[in-house]
């Protein structure tokens, strides 16, 4: 895997950059890890909401979207719109410090259009599991 900055690929900076590494990388799948924080959104002094998943999720998402599309990811410079087709909880809360692992894979895409199904774990156990639809817009 080539060396690639987060900040490359995506425009969350301070609090709202929940993702911390890119663990791997290809046109195929993103794997990226977290570590709940609470300067996270929603969260309560010992857990977060499971909602915030879906920006892990989103932002994993959006690290594989842009990847695969390399030197032209410039080209959506007003931006992308992301909307949620599906989301299962599994857990009720999501503890403070829990080491979050997400994976993201491709599950069909058209011109600029992408439906990505993401996967959010704690060790062995899932958390969550999203369905994204993402679509570039161009400036």
């Amino acid at each position: 895997m080539a060396a690639v900055e987060i900040e490359e690929l995506i425009p969350h900076r301070g609090r709202m950059k929940l993702i911390a590494s890119i663990l791997e990388i290809s046109t195929d799948i993103a794997v990226t890890s977290a570590s709940v924080s609470d300067a996270w959104p929603l969260c309560t002094g010992k857990s977060v909401s499971p909602i915030v998943l879906i920006e892990v999720a989103a932002q994993t998402a959006g690290v594989l979207s842009c990847w695969k599309k390399g030197d032209n990811r410039s080209a959506f410079t007003a931006g992308v719109l992301t909307g949620i087709k599906s989301a299962e909880f599994f857990v009720d809360a999501v503890p403070l410090h829990a080491e979050l692992t997400t994976t993201a894979t491709t599950m069909y895409s058209l011109e600029d259009y992408e439906a990505i199904e993401a996967t959010v774990m704690m060790g062995q156990q899932r958390l969550c599991k999203v369905q994204l639809q993402i679509f570039g817009l161009r400036g």
